[in-house]
């Protein structure tokens, strides 16, 4: 039998504005796929992404490069449901519906607080960077609320946050690797000792946030600190980075749909449902890693062996034509159906209902006053593992 076999860039920097034609080319390969330059398999359609997802005896997390930068303690990082389920409810009380129901008027209140600036600047004939504006402030300042975050702090513990995919990639050179490494893991300590700091402070000084409950919460009793700081560290990246490019993907997308978007401000109670479509078309997480275990595993048509490593390229998968009718299409009516921008399965995200609360209550709010606006420079995406445009620039139309 003949491997379906590749060197194409998938990843780079170079095809980080358009991948798609490439990941067409990938998907025409087969299902699954062996990169030559990578050596990794790669598993292109939804179909099989899934399996992959829902098969924790066969395909790990543990080990891979997630357990590297989240660490081993993270419950993203195990594939043992107890004690996954054990570190995640922890957690969970905080993401439920009534809780983030709750959290609903601070969100709005911080969106308008954003949104009032960048409204004058406009009406006043500006162009506004709303990437750093409001896309990255946005989710900052909900995730930092959230857990107590002090105002003089935020920056800095957002930022340690976002370094912690540095070096994540297992398709940079050595030295490179090695140099983002060393930022990474400087920032994880950082982040660490700060967390350290605010839990050993809530425990004696209790309030309505999240490191307050955890420190204070039945089911953590008996769990290290360390241990909690390493899920704590997770939930900051996942809160503050991939949402804030999923706002950015987004934005850009309803300014190069003016029809959509009109449509939007028109009636708002289409934005969720257009912005999971926004999820499947521009998902930011073009890739997840997981490694075979107890093999030889057959999947796809191929058989890998014990150890091999897997990219799930999910860009590749929420464009399967086999699972979504005109795939390339940008089409905010078509039959809903979840797509992989969220995960599958056990490590499905656990911050998924936020982020979408999130982006629902910023379009809706930036409609309200901004319903007509276009993108007036240059925007360049970020490669994967976490793929969004910068500056998203716009100004009013006329």
């Amino acid at each position: 039998m003949t491997i379906p076999a590749t060197s194409l860039d998938i990843i780079g920097e170079a095809i980080a504005d358009d991948p798609y034609p490439v990941l067409s080319e990938l998907r025409a390969l087969g299902p699954v796929v062996w990169h030559e330059a990578y050596g990794s398999w790669l598993v292109t359609t939804d179909r099989e992404i899934r399996k992959v997802l829902a098969d924790q005896q066969r395909f790990t997390v543990e080990g891979s490069v997630l357990e590297e930068l989240f660490g081993a303690n993270a419950f993203i990082s195990t594939d043992d449901r107890h004690r996954h389920d054990t570190l995640r409810n922890v957690f969970a009380v905080a993401f439920r519906h009534d809780a983030l129901e709750r959290l609903r008027p601070r969100i709005a209140a911080l969106a308008e607080e954003l949104l009032a600036p960048i409204a004058t600047r406009l009406e006043a004939g500006e162009s506004v960077d709303i990437d750093a504006a409001l896309c990255r402030g946005l989710p900052a300042r909900v995730i930092g609320a959230m857990m107590g975050v002090e105002e003089h702090m935020l920056a800095d513990v957002m930022h340690w946050a976002d370094l912690m995919v540095e070096g994540g990639s297992v398709y940079l050179d050595r030295d490179e690797a090695d140099r983002r490494i060393a930022i990474r893991e400087g920032a994880k300590a950082s982040l660490s000792d700060y967390l350290l700091g605010r839990m050993a402070n809530r425990r004696a000084n209790p309030r309505d946030d999240l490191v307050s409950l955890l420190v204070t919460a039945e089911a953590a009793r008996g769990i290290p600190d360390e241990l909690l700081v390493e899920n704590l560290r997770q939930l900051l990246f996942a809160g503050n980075e991939t949402t804030a490019k999923w706002l950015a993907n987004i934005f850009v997308t309803y300014g190069e749909y003016p029809e959509v978007r009109r449509e939007l401000a028109a009636d708002p109670s289409l934005v969720a449902q257009a912005n999971d479509e926004v999820m499947r078309w521009q998902n930011p997480i073009g890739t997840i890693m997981r490694i075979v275990r107890h093999g030889p595993v057959e999947l796809g048509g191929v058989t890998m062996a014990d150890g091999d490593p897997v990219s799930l390229v999910l860009t590749s998968g929420n464009r399967d034509e086999a699972r979504y009718e005109s795939a390339e299409s940008f089409d905010i009516h078509r039959k809903p159906q979840p797509n992989l921008g969220f995960g599958f399965g056990l490590h499905n995200c656990l911050g998924l209902a936020l982020a979408k609360l999130e982006a629902e209550v910023a379009v809706q709010a930036f409609l309200a006053k901004i319903s007509d606006y276009r993108i007036v420079s240059p925007y360049r995406y970020s490669p994967v593992p976490a793929r969004g445009p910068s500056p998203v620039t716009i100004a009013l139309q006329g």
